[in-house]
């Protein structure tokens, strides 16, 4: 027999599972600060929060002279790290061209992605070994 209240009923269960998702949803949209882009030119985003960090760049053509838009890679990337900011994932869908994501590192040191060719959802995980991510960015290969 099912019970209709105390610690195991479905209702308290119910209500658990309603009160975690919005405990969730506050908890993303106040606590975690967005960068974004929509540049179709080399783009970079410094990271300096304490709290962990997430962005996204969506990069669609564009038009140069009104007829025909750029050959630059249309893409939609989305980053995320948390402290100590050694590592950032990111999950790219690649829909034209090709492209790569890069950090650079506190020491300087370059770490790029393989090229991510069109057409495509890609998860990369870079790392900085030992040191802080100073900067996150994308380029276009096309």
């Amino acid at each position: 027999m099912r019970r209709s209240i105390g610690s195991r009923s479905i209702a308290t269960r119910a209500v658990k599972a309603l009160l975690a998702m919005g405990v969730l949803l506050v908890a993303v949209g106040v606590a975690s600060p967005a960068v974004a882009s929509a540049a179709p030119a080399n783009t970079g985003a410094v990271v300096t929060a304490a709290a962990p960090m997430t962005g996204s760049w969506n990069v669609a053509p564009r038009a140069t002279d009104g007829q025909q838009t750029t050959t630059a890679a249309v893409f939609t990337c989305n980053w995320f790290s948390r402290t100590p900011f050694q590592i950032v994932d990111f999950t790219c869908q690649v829909t034209s061209g090709a492209m790569r994501v890069y950090i650079i590192c506190s020491n300087g040191q370059r770490i790029n992605s393989a090229a991510l060719p069109a057409v495509g959802t890609y998860n990369v995980r870079l790392t900085c070994p030992g040191v802080r991510v100073q900067t996150i960015g994308w380029e276009s290969l096309t």
